[in-house]
């Protein structure tokens, strides 16, 4: 049987595991503790899946973009802007480091750039995905848990 604490137990490592990944940073710690402070239980439940949301659509708008033959660098750069200004928000570190990287890469104003910093981005946020819905997963058995105790 799952107990509460081996959920807490499993978040914790996997919070932690994403910590030594560099996947996020302290802010995600402090947004984790947030859910409890303000006596919210779905705080992150809510957070991550809009998060995610917001990114695999920013992500999907600038894979369309590059498919353009001229780029518009000053739009994508508002689609960077808006992802990586997220990322940092929830604490998503690696994702905002590859975010500045495409940054730069438009600086250059250079295709081939962007499109290894739209691959490199792609790739973080798929990592991190990966983890946020492990994370999501857990918080919300700890809720149903808590819930049938509760009853």
């Amino acid at each position: 049987m799952v107990t509460k604490e081996i959920l807490k137990n499993k978040l914790k490592d996997t919070i932690r595991s994403m910590r030594q990944e560099d996947l996020v940073d302290d802010h995600f710690i402090f947004i984790h503790s947030m859910k409890d402070s303000n006596g919210d239980p779905f705080y992150l439940v809510d957070v991550i899946p809009e998060f995610c949301l917001n990114a695999r659509d920013v992500l999907k708008l600038l894979i369309q973009k590059m498919k353009d033959p001229v780029l518009d660098y000053d739009l994508m750069k508002e689609y960077i802007f808006k992802v990586k200004g997220s990322a940092l928000s929830i604490g998503a570190r690696r994702m905002a480091l590859a975010f500045s990287k495409f940054e730069g890469a438009i600086k250059m104003a250079s295709k081939e750039e962007c499109l290894k910093a739209l691959n490199l981005a792609r790739g973080e946020y798929c990592a991190l995905e990966e983890k946020l819905h492990v994370v999501l997963q857990l918080e919300r058995s700890l809720i149903l848990l808590t819930t049938q105790q509760n009853l």
